[in-house]
C-alpha cells in the first residue's frame, strides 16, 4: 500500500473545527490564503478570517457535531481536509483535580475530537488529510497538566491508529504537537492557574508549518518541526 500522498490546499474543501481559537483561526486564514474553501465551526461567532460559513456548535454535543458535518457538505459538496484545533487546558496538580473538572476537560480535549473523526472519516474523499493539534505536551509533560496530558497523549496516540484504519482509502492522519504558542488559551483555563510558561510560537507561525505539512502529507509533527520563537 503507497503511503498517503500531500494534499494540494489551492482548491481544497476544508473544515476547520475549534476555529474561534488562536490556532483554529490562523490556520482557517492560512488555509484561505492558499485556495482552500473553508467551513469552520466553534462555540463563539466569528469574522474576518474568509471562511465560506461558520458552524457555531459545541463539539461535545452530538446533534452539534452531525450539523458541522451537515453544514460542511452542504456548502462545498464534499471534504478534503479536516482540521481539529478545538481543546481546553486546566492547571493544578493530581492531589487537587476533581472528578468533574477531569470529566470536563476529557469530553472536550478527548471524547469530542474522537467522535467527530469517526463521524466525519466516511465523508473525507480518498487521499485526503485529517490534522488533529496535540501538542508538545504529549513528548514534554508539565507538572499540573495531569488531566491535560492524558487527553493530548491519547488523542496523539489515537492518530497512529486512525492513520492505519484509513490507510486503505489513502487518508493520511496529521498528528501536530506544536510547543507552547501564544495563543492566549493558558489564561483561559477551565481551573487552575497556568504556571509561567516562556514566551511562545505565533499562532501565524505554527499555522503555516501545520498546513505545510498537509501540503507535503506529512504524518507526523514533532515539537522540533516547528523551530523555536
Amino acid at each position: 500500500m503507497d503511503p498517503p500522498s500531500g494534499l494540494s490546499i489551492d482548491g481544497a474543501r476544508a473544515l476547520v473545527v475549534g476555529a474561534t481559537g488562536g490556532l483554529g483561526s490562523a490556520i482557517t486564514e492560512r488555509l484561505v490564503a492558499g485556495g482552500a474553501r473553508v467551513v469552520t465551526s466553534g462555540r463563539r461567532e466569528l469574522a474576518g478570517v474568509g471562511a465560506t460559513v461558520h458552524v457555531q456548535a459545541d463539539l461535545t454535543v452530538s446533534s452539534d457535531r452531525e450539523r458541522i458535518i451537515d453544514d460542511a457538505l452542504g456548502a462545498l459538496g464534499g471534504l478534503d481536509l479536516v482540521v481539529i484545533a478545538a481543546g481546553v487546558v486546566g492547571f493544578g496538580p493530581a492531589s487537587v483535580l476533581r472528578a468533574g473538572d477531569i470529566a470536563t476537560l476529557l469530553a472536550v480535549d478527548l471524547a469530542a475530537p474522537l467522535a467527530l473523526i469517526g463521524e466525519v472519516a466516511p465523508a473525507v474523499e480518498d487521499g485526503g488529510t485529517i490534522a488533529v493539534l496535540t501538542g508538545a505536551i504529549v513528548d514534554t509533560p508539565i507538572p499540573g497538566t495531569s488531566t491535560y496530558t492524558a487527553a493530548k497523549a491519547g488523542l496523539s496516540a489515537a492518530c497512529g491508529v486512525l492513520r492505519r484504519e484509513l490507510r486503505s482509502r489513502r487518508v493520511n492522519v496529521l498528528d501536530a504537537r506544536p510547543p507552547h504558542t501564544e495563543t492566549g488559551l493558558a489564561d483561559r483555563a477551565i481551573f487552575g492557574a497556568a504556571p509561567r510558561f516562556p514566551t511562545g510560537l505565533t499562532p501565524e507561525a505554527v499555522a503555516e508549518r501545520m498546513v505545510r505539512g498537509v501540503a507535503d502529507g506529512e504524518s507526523e509533527l514533532p515539537p522540533s518541526a516547528f523551530g523555536t520563537p
